[in-house]
């Protein structure tokens, strides 16, 4: 029960946050990643942002970052940068669950989604554990 409280906790602290209102308005995608497992951010974490090549039908690799402390990865790509089209935010769970030393089912997680409107801000959360994932459009 713990672990969910701390959970809870995480999701609704605003204060977790250490980026301020400006900064974020330069950044139209953030993600979060959660170890709902443990009930902790999922620090450390290894991930990288594609888009796609329609012509070509490749992924064209724009950026790799690594979560903070609270599990987030802010300056993803700039407004400049955010077009509309197919990208991808894949996320390097395997290598973070044997830093932790645990075993885990997926080696990465991939999730790709349309970006349609662009000036739009788009936040995409990733819950983890070592056998599960889930993830959503947040706001």
């Amino acid at each position: 029960m713990f672990c969910l409280q701390k959970l809870r906790g995480l999701l609704t602290d605003l204060n977790l946050f250490h980026i301020n209102n400006n900064q974020l308005t330069n950044y139209p995608l953030t993600t979060h990643v959660l170890n709902s497992g443990d009930g902790v951010p999922a620090a450390r974490l290894a991930l990288s942002l594609h888009r796609l090549d329609s012509n070509l039908l490749i992924w064209n690799l724009l950026t790799v970052g690594t979560t903070n402390e609270d599990g987030r990865c802010p300056g993803l790509i700039s407004s400049e940068a955010f077009t509309a089209g197919m990208y991808k935010l894949r996320f390097e769970t395997g290598a973070y669950w044997e830093r932790l030393g645990r075993t885990s089912f997926y080696p990465y997680v991939e999730v790709v989604f349309t970006i349609s409107e662009p000036q739009q801000r788009f936040h995409v959360p990733l819950l983890l554990s070592r056998f599960s994932y889930s993830t959503y459009r947040g706001s």
